[in-house]
């Protein structure tokens, strides 16, 4: 982060899996703990303030720092989640200053505390985890793909689905959803799809709160599907 000069950290980019703490290193899209990660982490490292502004839903970060008076530094981050334990490599610095972080997420899970060695220099952190106000699920969500029609059934107050398909001449194919909204995304993944053909899919929630537009990928094909959302 520090623009100035400081003595060597020891600092590698692979430092912290030869210290023994086997992160894995550079993996895109890293599975663990992304339903944790929010949308947006506001982050305090001395007299720096960070903004971190997740891409999508992967585990990808673009941040940016601003301090009176410095010029703004930009990175990509990288945020990985096992239990409490919080690990972030940045790398791709504007100042030409990569880092590595570590820290503790809270029992509330909204709040980080760590601290961090870069290239040069290093200290402590701190951020706070954004998580948007989530759209209710609604009841049932009427589903189109292709020549398909889904009724997609919510179990109580949970965020799994029942989801049955229909189509004139076909076998009906049922499955068990996982629909997580953050913000306007949608992610909905199909499990136990009774053709054996699992799907992710990926959409957009309209102005309205209602309707869901997006692309779906499958272990066989994919494309476009939308709904509308019942309450």
């Amino acid at each position: 982060m520090h623009q100035y000069d400081y003595d060597t950290s020891g600092y590698a980019p692979d430092g912290y899996r030869q210290l023994g703490y086997g992160f894995p290193s550079g993996i895109p899209g890293f599975p663990f703990g992304q339903q944790d990660l929010g949308y947006e982490w506001r982050e305090q490292e001395g007299p720096w303030s960070g903004v971190w502004r997740r891409r999508g839903f992967s585990n990808i970060f673009d941040a940016t720092w601003t301090m009176p008076g410095a010029p703004v530094i930009t990175a990509v981050l990288t945020i990985y989640i096992f239990g409490n334990f919080v690990y972030v490599q940045r790398r791709n610095s504007s100042d030409g200053n990569d880092c590595d972080y570590t820290g503790t997420l809270s029992a509330d899970r909204r709040t980080v505390t760590g601290t961090y060695r870069c290239i040069r220099g290093g200290g402590t952190w701190t951020a706070t985890i954004i998580r948007r106000e989530r759209i209710s699920l609604g009841r049932v969500w009427y589903e189109q793909e292709g020549g398909w029609n889904g009724v997609w059934v919510r179990r109580g107050n949970s965020n799994i689905f029942d989801a049955r398909w229909t189509m004139p001449g076909a076998t009906d194919i049922t499955a068990v959803l996982t629909i997580n909204i953050f913000g306007n995304n949608v992610q909905v993944l199909r499990r136990n799809s009774s053709d054996g053909n699992d799907c992710n899919y990926t959409g957009t929630i309209a102005g309205d709160g209602r309707t869901v537009t997006g692309t779906y990928s499958c272990t066989q094909g994919g494309g476009s599907w939308r709904a509308t959302i019942t309450y």
